[in-house]
């Protein structure tokens, strides 16, 4: 399938639970997903980067297994769609992913998310030959224990590093993006929004009336208050 996208599979490749493993949509999955769309202390920071008028966009699971054969790689988010753009240091972000870890990573080249600081301030060379890499000049291997969370902007270099410690790296990715952007994942189902708060289902795009021209450009009367209030 072309890069970014994603097809249907009855399970992952590897059925080992430290083997590799990319899936998306994840809400489906169960409530602990759900909650997670707007779990403090983490969605307060969000608001407060991004401000109230903002989607959930994407979920997403990963799991970097420990090998030798995989060298870590380097992008921004949002493919040959937003790789080009950038905000200036004053405007807000449009989009943001936090990253929680479900494992400790105590060690460099453990799968460690890693970035290249300041660079979302700057073009990034997706053409370069050789292509940048977790172990370009100014990346940084950032650690952490499981429950911890790392935010970040889509125009940040960042990527995978190597894993080589005898242990899988698993995380929980969740996007946002502000509201006038297209969502990544599937529409959310009617089952699925039965389990949400008011709040949960105004991320999800529910803007508690029929869509008309101007939605989600212009925002609901109370679109501050849903977000920040709930």
């Amino acid at each position: 399938m072309p890069i970014g996208h994603y097809g249907w599979l009855p399970h992952a490749d590897d059925l080992n639970a430290d083997g590799f493993m990319d899936r998306r949509d994840l809400l489906p999955y169960g409530e602990a997903f759900v909650d997670l769309v707007d779990r403090n202390p983490v969605f307060d920071f969000v608001v407060d980067i991004m401000g109230p008028n903002i989607l959930l966009s994407m979920t997403q699971a990963i799991v970097r297994q420990s090998t030798d054969k995989f060298p870590g790689y380097t992008h921004t988010d949002g493919g040959e769609g937003l790789r080009r753009i950038r905000v200036t240091e004053t405007s807000l972000p449009l989009a943001v992913k936090a990253m929680y870890l479900l494992t400790d990573v105590d060690e460099t080249d453990s799968g460690n998310f890693t970035v290249f600081p300041g660079s979302h301030m700057r073009p990034f060379p997706f053409d370069a030959k050789p292509p940048v890499t977790p172990y370009s000049p100014g990346a940084a291997q950032l650690t952490g224990k499981a429950g911890d969370c790392f935010l970040f902007s889509h125009a940040l270099w960042h990527g995978p590093s190597q894993n080589r410690s005898e242990r899988a790296r698993k995380t929980l990715l969740y996007n946002y993006c502000q509201l006038f952007l297209r969502q990544y994942d599937f529409e959310v189902t009617p089952q699925i929004k039965s389990q949400c708060t008011p709040r949960q289902l105004r991320l999800m795009g529910d803007l508690g009336y029929d869509f008309r021209p101007g939605s989600y450009f212009y925002v609901p009367l109370d679109q501050t208050e849903v977000i920040c209030n709930s």
